[in-house]
């Protein structure tokens, strides 16, 4: 649960939807068919996003606030998200990977449920074996000294004549078979042969990996541009400015210009949420002669695929469900009129030009902001 509930004391002002029905027919609103049980009993949408925050859903009902809050509050909402996620770089800045480095090598780990081990010798066993065969050396040396000398030359003269026979058949003396087989004991029984053709040919299958590798390489590093972090600073900054102009001023001229701004990053959280604060604004033709309406449950949509760029964002210093308990926080404060950009306007600076790198010291954890909350007079 959260640090602290201080949300359970608060009432939710700035919504559009009061019900649940009202947000689905009127908002375009999905009801999860895994949480279809879980609404049931509940037509107030302020029950249900406590509802669902009281069960640590902070996912879902940031999704469920997204749909039914006033779309300039929404807006700000998601903007203090962004300068959350600002703040947890500034004490660890996401490592970008050279597509170089990928694949690099080809090397094949076993899984261990396919792993073998060679089974271990029994201490136990090696010693009655060393037993026994002591044992047979003292009873043949008990049985040779009770034989009759002479019987037990011409036995061991008729074995040697049986044995020449065998080497000369086979080209081995029994007895060194013996021992050469003893001798193989200790050898590995199953011996790599290191010029194989499997190792030429899988050599061969590596260089050519390699050099798909490198083409492939190659070919996205040319359709795709090099990074450059200070214009993607500087980017990053027009759209969060456009984005305060627009919740300060939500006007024709400022809805026009988070759209163009947003059209330029839109694969980023600053760039997404310029374009839903033009959806926001709920006139897809500013300016025309004619209003477009836009579409039901366009913006809240946009919002929430916003939350959730940022909740994914790699770096900084929460995981998923920290940082989405974080902008269920935020947004409480937002909605119930805890939190909006009247004292910002009255220092006469955009919140998100007060955040610098590097960080002078790690931000607060919970559920609060990490940065100065900004409350009405």
């Amino acid at each position: 649960m959260a640090d602290t509930l201080d949300w359970l004391n608060k009432h939710l002002i700035l919504l559009r939807h009061l019900t649940v029905k009202d947000a689905t027919e009127q908002e375009n609103f999905k009801i999860r068919p895994d949480l279809a049980e879980f609404y049931t009993g509940v037509s107030g949408t302020e029950s249900m996003v406590f509802k669902l925050a009281k069960a640590e859903k902070y996912k879902d009902a940031c999704e469920l606030l997204a749909y039914i809050c006033h779309r300039r509050a929404g807006v700000w909402w998601v903007y203090r998200c962004i300068l959350s996620l600002l703040e947890e770089l500034r004490v660890n800045p996401a490592a970008d990977r050279d597509i170089a480095d990928i694949a690099v090598s080809f090397k094949t780990t076993v899984p261990d449920f396919a792993k073998v081990e060679i089974p271990k010798v029994d201490p136990k066993v090696l010693e009655q074996l060393a037993a026994a065969q002591a044992d047979m050396e003292a009873r043949n040396a008990q049985m040779r000294a009770q034989a009759d000398p002479e019987m037990l030359k011409f036995v061991e003269d008729a074995v040697e004549v049986a044995f020449q026979e065998f080497k000369r058949v086979h080209g081995i003396h029994p007895v060194d078979l013996m021992k050469k087989l003893a001798a193989r004991i200790h050898e590995d029984p199953n011996p790599v042969d290191p010029n194989s053709p499997i190792f030429k040919a899988a050599d061969e299958l590596k260089a050519k990996l390699q050099a798909v590798r490198k083409e492939t390489v190659d070919t996205i590093k040319s359709v795709l541009p090099p990074k450059a972090p200070e214009h993607e600073k500087k980017v990053r900054d027009d759209a969060l400015s456009a984005v305060y102009r627009w919740v300060v001023a939500p006007d024709e001229v400022n809805s026009k210009l988070c759209l163009d701004i947003g059209n330029e990053c839109p694969d980023t959280p600053a760039g997404l949420l310029s374009l839903s604060s033009f959806w926001a604004f709920g006139n897809l033709m500013p300016g025309g002669e004619q209003i477009v309406p836009t579409p039901p449950g366009l913006a809240a949509n946009g919002l929430v695929q916003t939350l959730l760029m940022c909740a994914l964002h790699k770096g900084g210093t929460r995981k998923l469900k920290e940082r989405y308990e974080l902008y269920f926080n935020l947004g409480v404060d937002v909605l119930s009129d805890q939190d909006n950009w009247v004292e910002s306007l009255a220092e006469g600076q955009a919140p998100h030009k007060t955040i610098s790198t590097p960080a002078a010291k790690p931000p607060v954890k919970g559920p609060g902001s990490v940065y100065k909350r900004w409350k009405p007079e």
